[in-house]
């Protein structure tokens, strides 16, 4: 029970909402989630829970003037942390239901001070690496907390850190920087993203335009709308 506990703590930490049409952007590739299941008005994506060493960010929301980061700058930031998540997802799902079923003495405790231990140092060196990038450290007060009160919640430390800021481009300019196939899947995903907004709007309305507009480019084969 404990360890299926600690399961569903993890797959709950791995949602994230989303604004219609604003993707997860990790390492070139872009996921818009549910298409039609909504929380508060916002998307549903399920970050895969088999890769929390991959840092993840959110693309700007579309049309939206604003700034964010480099997207080759969060990879420098945050993939010196995918090491250590990858050693915290062993430690929480292969290492310590070992030892709670097979060693619960010393053993378990051992593992569990070392999952602890792993967690603070992946909380020090995001901060230091967010200090160094001028990144605001504030949302990693909470962040770190729930981390370290509920240990499941740190393996994904990579990743949630890396959703407390947004790319420098839409997922329309995200899509240049894919792979032909992976453009041509992002670009239907985006297409059917914005028709479901638009539906939302009232067809005077200059948002609902410029989504259809996009929609039709998107259907025209231009990944680079």
């Amino acid at each position: 029970m404990l360890i299926a506990a600690a399961a569903v703590l993890y797959l709950a930490d791995c949602v994230v909402l989303l604004e219609r049409g604003q993707a997860l952007w990790a390492r070139g590739a872009l996921a818009f989630g549910s298409l039609h299941y909504q929380v508060q008005g916002k998307t549903v994506a399920l970050l895969n829970p088999l890769t929390p060493f991959v840092p993840v960010s959110r693309t700007l929301p579309l049309f939206a003037t604003g700034f964010g980061m480099d997207p080759a700058g969060v990879s420098r930031v945050l993939s010196p942390v995918g090491v250590l998540a990858a050693l915290q997802f062993a430690l929480m799902f292969v290492v310590l239901p070992w030892c709670l079923m097979r060693a619960p003495g010393a053993p378990f405790l051992a593992a569990l001070l070392l999952a602890y231990l792993n967690a603070i140092l992946m909380l020090a060196l995001i901060a230091q690496r967010f200090g160094r990038a001028g990144i605001a450290r504030r949302p990693l007060l909470t962040l770190g907390f729930g981390w370290l009160a509920c240990l499941p919640l740190s393996v994904n430390c990579a990743r949630k850190a890396g959703l407390t800021f947004e790319i420098a481009m839409d997922a329309r300019e995200a899509l240049r920087d894919l792979s032909a196939r992976a453009r041509e899947q992002a670009a239907a995903a985006l297409a059917a993203q914005a028709t479901e907004a638009a539906q939302d709007l009232d067809e005077g309305d200059e948002r609902h335009r410029d989504l259809m507009a996009l929609k039709r480019q998107l259907e025209a084969g231009d990944g680079r709308a």
